[in-house]
């Protein structure tokens, strides 16, 4: 007859200074996801070319999200002929020129350009010869009453301007709006 051979276990439980260490690696672990979220979204603020872009309304109520105004921006919408080429999903990087202090759309690219002022995207749908490009920076978070002012400025001018920073990768973070009539104003910054 045939014994069945097993492999010996370790009896007990695990060592103290065995729970520490992994207790210890995996808070660490956490605090490092968490530092790089952070910075992440920081690191456009920080490092980043300063462009306003003029931006369109959009209804900006939200019963789950709290209080925001969802954009549109001018550059959200860009023609070219060969837009169906592009694949939805894809990374584009649109180049910008500075028009009477707005920036604008120059032309949009696969790869990231080596100089001048770019803003990185991707692909949200085509139709015909119109690309539709998020960056990321298309819901603005306020408090109520700023939010209710932005939407008021926005029904009342159909146009709004937001200041937004663009890192040297093109990644894009919307810090604030610069409202063209008196109505924001009446709420200030935080």
């Amino acid at each position: 007859m045939e014994s069945l051979v097993t492999p010996l276990l370790r009896k007990g439980s695990p060592s103290k200074r065995f729970v520490q260490i992994g207790l210890f690696l995996t808070i660490l672990f956490q605090l490092s996801v968490l530092c790089v979220e952070y910075l992440g979204a920081v690191w456009p603020i920080w490092t980043g070319k300063a462009v306003v872009l003029k931006t369109q309304p959009v209804d900006p109520r939200s019963l789950f999200r709290g209080n925001y105004v969802r954009l549109n921006y001018d550059i959200s919408r860009v023609e070219r002929k060969d837009a169906e080429a592009f694949k939805l999903g894809s990374v584009v990087y649109l180049t910008l020129e500075e028009n009477s202090g707005l920036w604008q759309a120059k032309e949009v690219t696969r790869d990231m350009p080596s100089e001048g002022d770019f803003i990185r995207g991707r692909v949200r749908s085509h139709y015909g010869e119109v690309l539709s490009i998020d960056y990321g920076i298309e819901a603005f978070f306020m408090p109520k009453e700023k939010a209710l002012a932005v939407e008021k400025e926005m029904q009342g001018t159909g146009t709004a301007q937001v200041e937004v920073f663009i890192s040297g990768s093109g990644k894009a973070r919307a810090v604030g709006f610069i409202c063209i009539a008196k109505t924001c104003d009446e709420y200030p910054d935080d």
